[in-house]
């Protein structure tokens, strides 16, 4: 489960980084230049999107130097040095775009696991509770479909001479709304109808009127599906309330440019809100008022509709294009891509395989039952998850000396670079066993020489500090860094430990410093 916590974690900073970033350019442009509630409307709406959809194009099956993870800042700058090298390298090779890649910490989330698991129940029911809400409301508006009944022909060709959509009354809602995807329709309270009289009923039902032209029902029932999944999200609340605001507005001035006097619509906004005892606004539905207070800033805002120049669609399609473009651009360039792969494997070297079937793995690889190991894996056995105190199944294996099983794990997928909390990786145990043979057929295989492992450094540290001369050659001539250095942990005194410090004698020392060791 680290894994799968790492990566929610990961996706969740990248949405929250792009859609706070979002907000805050969005405040600043709103600060500086005069826009329309229209546009602010399709502009707010757009940046809902992108924060929501830009974080999942991050994602990148490219891996580069597996675990390198370090816990100090010093040893830091040695790491992205060689990592930024190595990447541009790489990338050079394969003629691609250099790009950083980044995840959560692992051993954080790993460290926050308990709690993450808890957020992720809570996560889990809030959605359900939120799929529940929007069923419940989805059945209660056909309901009231239902119950409700037509407005005379007449009246209705009255209120809406240039439109079809049809419009109810019920005596079950306190504001107007509009339902209905397909087939939309506008349903009016009963008191509301009853007294009000045509001039102030016409503005009321002209804002309903501009909901269907905007399709905001369609755009509301995607707010809501989102909402389902960051219903925890600040950036999707934020986003919500201010869309709202900005499309009653957008609404409202759109119904005030088709009557001739913008007092007219004001009075009816108050006139409607006296009749409006309660609130009641269907998920599935669009009302007049969600708050009360709005309702002077609707006001002022209408009475001043007569200066208000509404930008024409091409106009805001371009706008919000143009923020989309820019925005996706941005991230690519600026924001760490997700490497899934390095997700995984960091992910596994915090986790551990049940004790049944990390007993069944062990065995297999011990019994060298090759058969076993495969069946394990079409049982969804992932053989790259350590067992509990062992490591992993291809570490055993160079643990064992067992170079046919080192081979068939390979053959059958393991990852040569997988690592595992207190056991280091395949190659480290090699360096660790001054076995040669296995070390080169990892290297052959993909190992890589400057893997970093928590607390457990790199092959060539560990190599160095057992005083294996041919082995630290081995790995220094498959491009190990001499120079490459590590902070330990807390609990192993925060040292910085280095090939060459850790040499316990002159003649790998010297070995080392000939090939240019410097620290």
């Amino acid at each position: 489960m680290i894994t799968e916590y790492t990566l929610f974690t990961t996706l969740a900073f990248h949405h929250l980084i792009v859609g706070g970033l979002l907000i805050l350019l969005l405040s600043l442009l709103k600060f500086l230049f005069k826009s329309t509630a229209e546009m602010r409307s399709w502009i707010l709406m757009t940046a809902f999107i992108i924060s929501t959809l830009v974080p999942f194009s991050l994602f990148s099956s490219t891996t580069v130097l597996t675990n390198q993870i370090d816990a100090n800042s010093d040893s830091e700058k040695v790491t992205s040095s060689f990592v930024e090298q190595s990447t541009l390298i790489e990338n050079a090779e394969q003629g691609i775009e250099s790009q950083a890649l980044w995840h959560a910490p692992s051993e954080i989330v790993f460290q926050f696991s308990e709690l993450l698991s808890l957020f992720m129940v809570i996560w889990f029911f809030g959605s359900v509770w939120r799929s529940i809400t929007i069923v419940n409301s989805y059945i209660r508006t056909r309901n009231l479909i239902k119950l409700s009944k037509p407005l005379p022909k007449q009246a209705a060709l009255n209120l809406t001479p240039n439109s079809p959509t049809e419009i109810y009354v019920s005596d079950l809602i306190s504001s107007p709304m509009v339902v209905g995807l397909i087939s939309t329709k506008i349903i009016l309270p009963l008191n509301i109808t009853e007294q009000l009289n045509n001039d102030q009923l016409a503005p009321i039902v002209l804002h309903e009127l501009a909901h269907i032209q905007r399709n905001d029902i369609w755009f509301g029932h995607f707010q809501e599906l989102i909402a389902v999944i960051f219903w925890w999200s600040p950036v999707i609340r934020l986003l919500n309330s201010k869309i709202h605001v900005d499309r009653e507005l957008a609404c409202d001035l759109r119904a005030v440019k088709q009557l001739t006097n913008s007092k007219q619509y004001a009075q009816s906004l108050v006139d409607c809100a006296k009749l409006m005892i309660t609130q009641q606004r269907s998920v599935l539905a669009m009302s007049l008022f969600s708050q009360k207070k709005e309702l002077s800033n609707r006001v002022s805002e209408v009475l001043k509709s007569k200066s208000v120049k509404t930008p024409s669609k091409f106009v805001i399609l371009a706008v919000c294009l143009g923020l989309s473009v820019t925005t996706i651009k941005a991230s690519q360039l600026f924001s760490p891509k997700i490497s899934i792969n390095d997700t995984k494997s960091d992910g596994r070297h915090y986790s551990l395989l049940p004790v049944s079937e990390g007993e069944q793995l062990i065995n297999a690889v011990m019994n060298n039952n090759i058969a076993q190991i495969q069946q394990l894996q079409n049982d969804g056995v992932d053989i790259d998850i350590p067992a509990i105190g062992d490591g992993t199944a291809l570490i055993i294996a160079v643990k064992e000396n067992n170079a046919t099983m080192v081979q068939a794990l390979i053959d059958l997928g393991a990852n040569v670079d997988q690592s595992s909390r207190g056991d280091g990786n395949p190659l480290i145990m090699a360096a660790m066993t001054n076995n040669l043979e296995l070390a080169q057929l990892l290297i052959n295989s993909g190992a890589n020489v400057n893997a970093i492992v928590p607390r457990d450094e790199t092959p060539l540290i560990n190599a160095s500090r057992r005083g294996y001369l041919s082995m630290a050659e081995l790995l220094i001539n498959s491009g190990a860094d001499v120079n490459l250095s590590v902070r330990t942990g807390i609990s192993d005194g925060s040292v910085l430990r280095s090939p060459l410090n850790m040499a316990p004698t002159t003649e790998i020392q010297n070995f080392l410093i000939e090939n240019g060791a410097l620290n």
